[in-house]
This record gives C-alpha cells, sequence and structure tokens, in this order.
C-alpha cells in the first residue's frame, strides 16, 4: 500500500511533465518529417508562448495559488502597452515605466477590492477589466505605432551559436520567459510571501490563525499578476512596433487554462510554478500541432479541443489527488 501511494504521490506532481515529454514524443514521431525537435521549432515555439499570454500564466500562478483570480490581466497587458507607447514617445525609459506601473496600480486596487471591502475576485477583476478597457480607449483612439531602441531591444537576440541549430540567436523575449519563470519558482520556494501563498490558499483561516498577514499576502499576489501581465503587454507592443487597443482579449482565459494544465489547483494552494511552465508549453505545441495537420482546423474547433483539454486536465488532476488521500487513510487505519 505504501508503494502504491508513493507511486500516485509521484505521478501527481510529475503528471505534468510526463504529459509534455509524452507529448513531445507523439509529435516528433507522427510530425517527423516537420523536425519537430529541432531547436529553431522549439525556440519558436517559446517565442509564440512569450508573444501570447505565457507570462501571464505565470503571472496569474501567484493569485490562484491564493484561491483567488484575475480576469483583468489581459486589459492590463493591453494598456501597458498603449501607455507605454505614448509616453515612451517623450522618454523611453519613463514609458516603459509608466507601463509596468499600470499593473502595479491594477494590482493594488484589485487586492484592495478584495481584502478590505470584502469584494469576490471575479467581481473586483472583472470591475477592472471593464475600467481598464474603457481607458484604452479614452486616451487612445487608434494603435499606438512604437519605434526606436525599445523596438530594438524587444526583437534582440543574444547568445548567438550558444545552442546547435540556433545561428542567428535567441530571442531577448524567450530569455526573459525563462528569466520570469525561475524568479517566480525562487519567490514561491524560498521567501516567506512565497510559503504564505501556499498557506492562505490551502486554509486561509487557518493562515491567519498562525499569525500570516493574509491580506498582506494577497495584495502582493495581485501585484505580482499585473506586474507581470504589465511586463508582457510593454515587451509584446516593443517587438510588433505597435499596441493595438484589442491587444489581449481573453487572454485572461489562456492563462487560466494554461495555469490548470500546469497541475495548478484552481482551488487554490497547490501547484508549482515549473508546472504553470509546462502547461504553457503543452498549450502551445498543441497550438502548433493544429498548424502541422493537412487539413485546417477552424478557430472554433481549436477552442472546443482546448477546452476539453483544460477540462481533462483538471478532472485528471482532481481524481488522482482524490485516490492518493483514500490510499493515505488506509494506510494510517
Amino acid at each position: 500500500m505504501k508503494t502504491k501511494k508513493s507511486i500516485g504521490r509521484l505521478f501527481y506532481s510529475k503528471s505534468t511533465v510526463l504529459a509534455f515529454l509524452l507529448l513531445v514524443v507523439v509529435t516528433s514521431i507522427v510530425f517527423s518529417d516537420k523536425n519537430f525537435l529541432s531547436a529553431t521549432n522549439i525556440f519558436n515555439i517559446l517565442l509564440k508562448a512569450a508573444k501570447n499570454g505565457g507570462f501571464l500564466a505565470l503571472g496569474m500562478t501567484f493569485v490562484i495559488l491564493c484561491a483567488e483570480i484575475d480576469l483583468s490581466v489581459g486589459a492590463v497587458f493591453a494598456l501597458s502597452g498603449v501607455v507605454m507607447g505614448i509616453v515612451g514617445t517623450v522618454n523611453p525609459f519613463l514609458g516603459i515605466a509608466c507601463g509596468i506601473l499600470v499593473g502595479v496600480v491594477s494590482g493594488l486596487a484589485i487586492g484592495y477590492m478584495v481584502t478590505k471591502m470584502r469584494i469576490s475576485s471575479w467581481i473586483a477583476s472583472l470591475a477592472m477589466m471593464f475600467a481598464l478597457r474603457g481607458m484604452i480607449l479614452i486616451i487612445a483612439k487608434k494603435s499606438v505605432v512604437i519605434e526606436g531602441g525599445i523596438m530594438t531591444f524587444a526583437n534582440a537576440k543574444m547568445l548567438k551559436g550558444f545552442v546547435p541549430g540556433m545561428k542567428s540567436g535567441i530571442s531577448i523575449l524567450v530569455l526573459l520567459l525563462f528569466l520570469v519563470t525561475f524568479l517566480c519558482m525562487y519567490v514561491s520556494r524560498h521567501t516567506k510571501f512565497g510559503m504564505g501563498i501556499y498557506a492562505v490558499g490551502g486554509n486561509c483561516e487557518a493562515a491567519r490563525m498562525m499569525g500570516v498577514d493574509v491580506d498582506r499576502i494577497k495584495i502582493k499576489a495581485f501585484v505580482w499578476c499585473g506586474t507581470i501581465a504589465a511586463l508582457s503587454g510593454v515587451l509584446l507592443a516593443s517587438s510588433s512596433g505597435s499596441a493595438t487597443l484589442s491587444a489581449g482579449n481573453v487572454y485572461e482565459t489562456y492563462a487560466i487554462a494554461m495555469c490548470a494544465i500546469g497541475g495548478v489547483k484552481l482551488s487554490g494552494g497547490e501547484g508549482k510554478f515549473s508546472g504553470t511552465f509546462f502547461g504553457i508549453m503543452i498549450y502551445f505545441i498543441i497550438n502548433t500541432i493544429f498548424t502541422y495537420l493537412p487539413t485546417n482546423i477552424s478557430v472554433h474547433w481549436q477552442s472546443i479541443i482546448m477546452g476539453l483539454l483544460v477540462l481533462v486536465s483538471v478532472g485528471v488532476q482532481s481524481e488522482v489527488l482524490h485516490n492518493i488521500k483514500i490510499g493515505k487513510k488506509k494506510v494510517e487505519a
């Protein structure tokens, strides 16, 4: 029974990595003519993730671990790019700072509403999403063009020749995605705040009784989420050379989906940032598979398939965890 419990616990903690490896092996065999495992293709998938919500999933993980949600990240993503583009015409560095400040202020506002005003994070972040989308239309009537050094930096490539098959180098956006992932992993494992988000998400009242400042932890989680979303918006706007008013639409749903696929428990308290990273990779590998198929699958069917994937991911995690708990009770008995 102990062996069975250990295997179950291993499967639960490593299920996302195993799913990722299985997906890579199957895809590389089925699409061997596409040279799927080439360095160029792998880094192209990473670049797609960096540009299309991968950062947002990492930020969302902080909030979900606290058993909360943030539906405003897509709007933060868009507004930060617009603000950076407008202010950046005066001073590029000031533009970047103001763009990221959008995420900080948004996170503080939602955190305050959730902790001090006792408003559900669903309602608070939804209200913030509408407010930010409205602000975008007020301050910009059309897409904001971005030029100069900011765009050059966002499209820069580094480590030329470091990775075999990548003579042109690795996009700075991919390197920043790795950097933010490792930073989040460090914060969650080696800081009081990181330990606090698990305690708060696992049992909020118990954490409060143990002396954990629950309100401060939740506010910090929302600030981290907003800041990372704003950073992503600034980077994408700089890379593409324009900040579009509709940028980031439904990105909040993508972020939640990647977290779920990565094994982050949506009820809070369980999950890892490494799991979120592999969830991001699984999501975009499947997204890439759609382009490999001989017949084009409509966007509507792609959404249905992704929805089923999220449903299965959450269902499997719940069932495995349930079995582990049953096994633990039998061993103790």
